[in-house]
């Protein structure tokens, strides 16, 4: 019985001591003065629309360097955007594969080496081991890029983008074409690359 009291005198303790720090613990509160006001945010509640099938109204901006011609020189890309004509050099086109159906070619734009554009190509059956003439790409993708972003313009793989070689020289490895498709902004807006051409040698 002594044994157990000395278990409750125990317990008892440590409960007063418990209430005794609990009670020394300071609460603040506002005392006196006005109440300070603080500026009310306003959150508008916009329900997100699908803009992935809009076509941009607007056109990229366009470069007073480039010449709008029927033919293209070597190692030159061009293409359209509205009425805005972009362009650039081909810096690097090269085979993929061994069976030289695939291959890729890009290189900067005229007004700005910060920006460009890549494409990558497959020809599916077809390939670039003699003279050609309008081969139509089994695959096309499509990016116009910028340092400063992700991207300008990509292609997306469920819309149709057109790229054709009009003629490849196998004695030349000079490759001409011509391409038009649908480019997609980061927010999903597509805008219509028309009058696209080019031509370089593929090593």
């Amino acid at each position: 019985m002594i044994k157990q009291t000395g278990h409750i005198k125990f317990l008892f303790a440590i409960l007063v001591l418990l209430l005794y720090i609990t009670s020394c613990e300071k609460e603040y509160s506002y005392e006196g003065g006005n109440i300070p006001s603080f500026p009310v945010v306003i959150v508008d509640t916009v329900t997100p629309v699908d803009t992935s099938n809009n076509v941009d109204p607007g056109e990229l901006p366009g470069c007073n360097f480039c010449i709008d011609s029927t033919d293209i020189a070597e190692a030159e890309w061009s293409f359209k955007t509205g009425h805005a004509l972009l362009c650039g050099k081909v810096d690097t086109a090269i085979m993929l594969s061994l069976a030289r159906n695939t291959f890729t070619f890009f290189g900067p734009a005229t007004c700005g080496v910060d920006t460009g554009m890549i494409f990558t190509i497959s020809l599916g059956p077809n390939s670039l081991d003699r003279d050609r003439e309008n081969i139509v790409a089994t695959s096309a993708v499509f990016y116009y890029y910028h340092t400063n972003a992700p991207y300008v313009l990509v292609s997306h793989n469920d819309q149709p983008f057109s790229f054709t070689i009009t003629s490849y020289v196998q004695a030349t490895k000079m490759l001409t074409g011509t391409f038009n498709g649908s480019g997609f902004r980061q927010d999903g807006r597509a805008v219509n690359v028309t009058d696209g051409k080019f031509k370089c040698k593929i090593l």
